[in-house]
C-alpha cells in the first residue's frame, strides 16, 4: 500500500509526519510540500507564498486513483484541501492521519494527533473531539522521529539555538548571561552550541563573538552529522523555546533538558503554551531555575494509539461486504 506525506512546507510539520511514519513502520513513497505563510511572515512575502500555495495545491490535487488503497500522513492547514480531495476520490479506501489540530469541517482524517496545549480552558480532554477527524488523540509536545540513544552516559552540555518565531525573542544577551551562569556552576565535559538554519546571522555572530573565549565550541548549522553526534553524546541540553521540535528531541532522549528563559511577546501562542505545558509537566526546567531530573526516553514519539486507529480501519475494511 502506498504512503504519502502531505504537509505545509515547514521542517517542523514535515518532521512530525515522518515521526508518525517511523512509529507505524511506513516508508513514505513521496512528500508533498505546500508552501504557506507563517504568522511572522512579512506581507510582501506573505502574498508571494499565498500564490505559491495556490499553485502547489492545484498541482497536488489527485485526478485519478493509483492503487486499491492509500495511506496519507499530513500536517499543517495547507495540507487539508489536498487530503479532502484524496478523501473524495478514495472514500473509505484512504487512511489519513493528521499531526495537529485540523480545521476542516468534515472528517477527512481517520485520526488526528492533537496537541494538548491547543485546548482552550472550556474544552475537556476526556470528551474532546474535532470535526475534521473521526478520532482525536491528545498528545503532549510534538512527535519526533525515533532515534537510538547510546547506552553510555553522555558528557557535557549541548545548547540548541533556533530563530525567528511567533512567540519568543531569541536574544543573544540573555542567552550569553544564562550560559555564563551554567559555566559558573560547572559543566562536566564540553559545552557545545548548535545553530538552526532559522538562526539569524546576527544572532549567531553575536553568540560566537561573546562566547568564543569561554570554552564554548560551536557546531555549524549545516553540520547535521556533527549535530547528531553532539545530541546523543551530551549529558544534558538547553534549548531556545522557539523550536518545539528541538525541545522535544532533547526530551525524547530521556536526558535532563532546560529551556532558555527568553522574553515571550505572545504567551497565548501555541508555541508558548506548549513550552509552559512541558515546564509544568516537569519534562523541562527553565535555565535560570536549575536542571530537571531525567525523564523516560521515547516519551515524544507519535502515540501508539494512532496505530490502533489504523488497525481499526483495516479491520473495518476486512469486515466490509
Amino acid at each position: 500500500m502506498k504512503t504519502i506525506v502531505v504537509s505545509a512546507a515547514k521542517n517542523g510539520h514535515v518532521n512530525q509526519c515522518l515521526a508518525v511514519c517511523d512509529v507505524a513502520g511506513w516508508r513514505p513513497d513521496g512528500v508533498v510540500r505546500i508552501p504557506a505563510p507563517g504568522r511572522m511572515t512579512p506581507w510582501p512575502q506573505r502574498v508571494w507564498l499565498k500564490l505559491r500555495r495556490a499553485f502547489a495545491t492545484s498541482r497536488a490535487l489527485p485526478d485519478r486513483r493509483e492503487g486499491e488503497r492509500l495511506r496519507i500522513v499530513a500536517s499543517g492547514a495547507a495540507s487539508e484541501r489536498v487530503v479532502a480531495a484524496y478523501r473524495a476520490l478514495y472514500g473509505r479506501d484512504l487512511f489519513a492521519a493528521f499531526s495537529g489540530r485540523p480545521n476542516w469541517s468534515t472528517p477527512i482524517f481517520d485520526v488526528a494527533l492533537v496537541p494538548r496545549h491547543s485546548l482552550s480552558e472550556n474544552e475537556c480532554p476526556d470528551t474532546f473531539e474535532v470535526a475534521g477527524a473521526r478520532r482525536a488523540i491528545l498528545r503532549r509536545g510534538v512527535p519526533v522521529r525515533t532515534s537510538p540513544v547510546p547506552a553510555c552516559e553522555g558528557q557535557g552540555v549541548l545548547a540548541m539555538i533556533g530563530g525567528v518565531n511567533k512567540a519568543f525573542d531569541v536574544e543573544p544577551v540573555r542567552i550569553v548571561q544564562q550560559v555564563d551562569q551554567m559555566l559558573q556552576r560547572g559543566v562536566d565535559g564540553p559545552f557545545l552550541m548548535a545553530f538552526s538554519r532559522r538562526t539569524p546571522g546576527s544572532v549567531e555572530g553575536a553568540l560566537r563573538a561573546s562566547l568564543k573565549d569561554k570554552n564554548v565550541d560551536f557546531i555549524d548549522r549545516h553540520d547535521r552529522a556533527g549535530f547528531e553526534r553532539a545530541l546523543y553524546g551530551a549529558a544534558r541540553y538547553v534549548v531556545t523555546p522557539d523550536s518545539l521540535t528541538m525541545l522535544c528531541e532533547a526530551c525524547n532522549t530521556g536526558r535532563p533538558t532546560q529551556v532558555f528563559d527568553l522574553h515571550c511577546f505572545d504567551p497565548s501562542s501555541t508555541t508558548a503554551r506548549c513550552v509552559q505545558d512541558l515546564v509544568d509537566g516537569g519534562e523541562v526546567a527553565r535555565a535560570s531555575q536549575g536542571t530537571p531530573a531525567a525523564s523516560a526516553p521515547g516519551g515524544f514519539v507519535a502515540p501508539a494509539a494512532a496505530l490502533d486507529a489504523y488497525e481499526a480501519w483495516r479491520a473495518e475494511l476486512a469486515d466490509a461486504p
